[in-house]
Parts: structure tokens; C-alpha cells; sequence
């Protein structure tokens, strides 16, 4: 299995997602049982893998931000004496 991964390499960047995390497990699975020849192009599919997952989380992370918009500032007291069940409801 080692011969013919050896002799093709996509590059992480012509992968998709699936394709890039099979081709880390794969080589990652090599190196584990001592195939040195493993060992850099499972670390360069598993560091390409946690760049996009980590871009993709940031993406997220900041869209979602935006959406909600900012939180209404409340005084710091509140937190010192919330409000009673009397003074929440304003009709």
C-alpha cells in the first residue's frame, strides 16, 4: 500500500475535505505501524486538515457575531441587585 501512495502525492489544496481527512488517516495509519517514509506526508495532510477546519470555524464564529449583533450593555450594579419580578414586566 505504501508503494503506490508513494508515487502520487495530491497536493492538499486539489483535495476536499473527505478526501484530505481520508488521506491523513491513511498515512497516519502507515506511520503508526512504523513506515518512516509516513511520517511528513501525514503531518502535512493532518496540518492542512486543522487550517481549513480551524478557517472554517473562524468563518463561522464571525458570521454568527455579526447576525446577533452586539449584547445591550447593562449596568455592572445589576448584577450586585437584579431586578424584582415586580420591576421586569413593563406593560
Amino acid at each position: 500500500m505504501s508503494s503506490s501512495m508513494t508515487q502520487q502525492l495530491p497536493h492538499p489544496d486539489d483535495l476536499s475535505n473527505e478526501e484530505l481527512a481520508e488521506h491523513a488517516q491513511a498515512w497516519r495509519r502507515l506511520a503508526l505501524r512504523g513506515d518512516r517514509s509516513a511520517r511528513a506526508p501525514a503531518h502535512a495532510y493532518e496540518t492542512a486538515l486543522r487550517e481549513r477546519v480551524r478557517a472554517s470555524m473562524a468563518a463561522e464564529l464571525i458570521a454568527n457575531a455579526t447576525a446577533a449583533g452586539p449584547a445591550p450593555k447593562r449596568p455592572w450594579w445589576r448584577r450586585l441587585w437584579p431586578l424584582s419580578a415586580e420591576q421586569r414586566v413593563t406593560s
